[in-house]
């Protein structure tokens, strides 16, 4: 710096000259490649108040705080950790309060975090708060340095983590060029020798005419040289040895394995099972983008689960390769997080995933090969988050079997079953079965597209279509009169009393070959809907469906196959709804109540709606 601050003045006198943007040039190359690593600069902290700043923050934390804080230290400079993986490792690790004294939960942690100053949120393109975290590098460096000191995993010199081994508790798979304690490759050792024994045997079974040859044409040198590689052998056999035995006793006492950058995390089945209390296994990936494709070949170093009773959370994300999980998960008794997210590959769960009775979160999301979900899943009474069930009609597992999960909170739905609709009141029913169900998403794949296809292929449907829209103007009188929105279609009139005939009145008026006496029927039925539109009460509306059941406070529906929404997405059915999103699909409007109705939806998100026709102050009025 001081060098640079010695040019300046010469290069803002000479600023326009090609010599003075050269040796601004030179100069900036020059420093930049003479500056160290954060981590490797010693005594470059000491100097100054930043340091025992940090060190006072960082000793202000309680014991369980820091483990949390050290928890960074992992991943790369500038990675983006979300809250999701965080709240899994803590649990795992046992690292979140359990006492009730204690009862900070994991973003009051981080947010505590952010305030002294250790991490920041990474923010949307909206300017809103993201789910994610990220540590500034100097941070991260004295960070490491204190992860190191308490044997929170290995880093090397440069201050990354290592995959070296007896030094720590917790250990972490990193890409590697050569081979490593960990990979397959140890074994080649011995791989060799077996070769080198298995042609050795039909040589032994020779003649001793040719072995006599032999002895007899060998010189003193290669005796010599034979014995000194013999003895090197069986030197290497010894340390092999003692290096398999210090490392299954190693493996015994981890507690945490973590891959960091390795994308193909296939371990070795002879030392996969030693791993008899490890508490938090993840082989999956933890970043939020694809970019690291992870995949696997052989998958029965798996079977090695039945010994890892002490499990807690568990992890395959992203992993190509499995297309099922051995029978041996059911051995899990103590697994509370099983993550399975975008599993390309997958096609099936083994019925043992049943067994896992302390299981409290399971996320199928993005397995697109999944298509059954076995019945004893509905077994699982702990369970509180479940992603990615499949409703398909060859699925021996519904929506009726998890109504016995009275701990469910949150429930994601794909459905593959284009007989599956939610558009009738009589769906509702199930969901009111849920008695702790709070956030629902629902979601149509191959069925709401097949759906929309056939739908685009009858010509019938066209013909309706283009009748609703000879209904507008006349709808819009009747909007005018009777003081209600219209929302895109004839049917999106809201029902008062009577007045589902609202919309036939209206054709009939337009029909000139029509009778009188319908015209006189359509009319008094009109008034009378008016009538009892003014009154005080406001009239009758639609009956609420177990309003006092359904306790859902966010809704999400993807690639709704309908034009007209539920019937039952009114306010008084939804009263606890916070969150209302649709995405995709063919809704035509959103639903909107009835004039004296409010909705207690404080975020509503509409994307790729090609098809919405609203009306937008009549929205905000009732969604305020």
């Amino acid at each position: 710096m001081t060098k640079v601050q010695a040019q300046l003045p010469l290069l803002h006198q000479t600023s326009s000259s090609t010599e003075a943007r050269r040796l601004l040039t030179t100069t900036s190359r020059e420093e930049a490649s003479k500056l160290p690593s954060p981590y490797q600069a010693d005594g470059i902290f000491e100097k100054g108040s930043f340091l025992k700043d940090f060190q006072d923050r960082y000793e202000t934390l309680g014991k369980r705080e820091k483990l949390c804080l050290l928890c960074f230290a992992i991943f790369p400079e500038n990675a983006e950790v979300s809250e999701r993986l965080l709240r899994f490792w803590w649990e795992g690790e046992r690292l979140r309060p359990e006492s009730e004294s204690d009862k900070k939960t994991v973003n009051e942690i981080l947010e505590e975090f952010v305030e002294r100053g250790f991490i920041e949120p990474v923010y949307k393109r909206s300017g809103s708060k993201g789910s994610c975290y990220k540590m500034h590098p100097i941070v991260r460096c004295l960070i490491v340095r204190h992860a190191k000191e308490a044997n929170f995993f290995y880093y090397d010199c440069k201050g990354y983590p290592n995959m070296e081994f007896f030094k720590s508790k917790k250990i972490c798979l990193v890409k590697s060029e050569g081979p490593s304690w960990w990979s397959k490759d140890v074994l080649a050792f011995t791989k060799a020798r077996e070769q080198a024994q298995a042609q050795a045997q039909p040589q032994a079974e020779q003649g001793k005419d040719k072995k006599q040859a032999e002895a007899e044409t060998m010189t003193k040198e290669k005796k010599q040289k034979q014995k000194l590689e013999d003895q090197e052998r069986k030197e290497m056999e010894k340390k092999r040895a003692a290096l398999e035995t210090t490392r299954a006793k190693y493996l015994g006492n981890l507690q945490t394995l973590f891959n960091v950058s390795k994308q193909f995390p296939e371990l070795p089945e002879e030392l996969f099972p030693n791993m008899k209390n490890i508490d938090v296994l993840y082989l999956g990936r933890w970043e939020r983008t694809a970019e690291r494709h992870m995949e696997v070949v052989d998958v029965n170093f798996l079977r090695g689960l039945k010994n890892m009773s002490k499990l807690r959370f568990f992890s395959l994300q992203g992993i190509s390769g499995i297309k099922k999980l051995p029978n041996s998960i059911g051995m899990l008794q103590n697994l509370r997080i099983l993550d399975l997210k975008a599993c390309d590959t997958l096609e099936e769960l083994p019925e043992e995933v049943g067994l896992l009775k302390m299981l409290s979160y399971l996320d199928l999301s993005e397995c697109y090969l999944l298509e059954t979900i076995p019945k004893d899943l509905s077994k699982l009474s702990k369970l509180k988050v479940l992603k990615g069930f499949i409703i398909s009609s060859n699925s021996p597992c519904d929506l009726t079997h998890l109504t016995t999960l009275s701990e469910l909170e949150k429930l994601s739905i794909s459905i593959h079953d284009d007989k599956f609709s939610i558009k009738e009141e009589e769906s509702i029913k199930q969901f009111s079965k849920f008695k702790s169900l709070t956030k629902l998403q629902i979601a149509w794949g191959a069925g709401g597209i097949k759906k929309s296809a056939d739908r685009a292929k009858h010509p019938e449907d066209k013909n309706k279509t283009s009748e609703a829209s000879k209904l507008w103007p006349t709808a819009k009188v009747l909007e005018k009169y009777l003081k209600l929105p219209f929302l895109g279609s004839s049917k999106s009139v809201p029902k008062k009393g009577n007045v589902t005939v609202a919309a036939a009145t209206a054709k009939a008026g337009q029909d000139k070959n029509g009778d009188n006496a319908k015209k006189k029927k359509s009319g008094a039925v009109l008034q009378s809907n008016v009538h009892a539109n003014n009154k005080d009460q406001g009239g009758r509306s639609p009956k609420p469906v177990l309003q006092s059941e359904l306790k859902l406070e966010k809704l999400d529906i993807r690639c709704y196959p309908d034009k007209e929404p539920p019937k039952w997405l009114v306010p008084k059915t939804l009263t606890h709804l916070k969150r209302l999103y649709f995405r995709c699909g063919e809704l035509s409007h959103i639903p909107v109540a009835n004039r004296d109705e409010r909705w207690n939806v404080e975020t509503l998100r509409l994307k790729y709606l090609i098809n919405i026709k609203t009306d937008w102050k009549q929205v905000q009025k009732q969604i305020p």
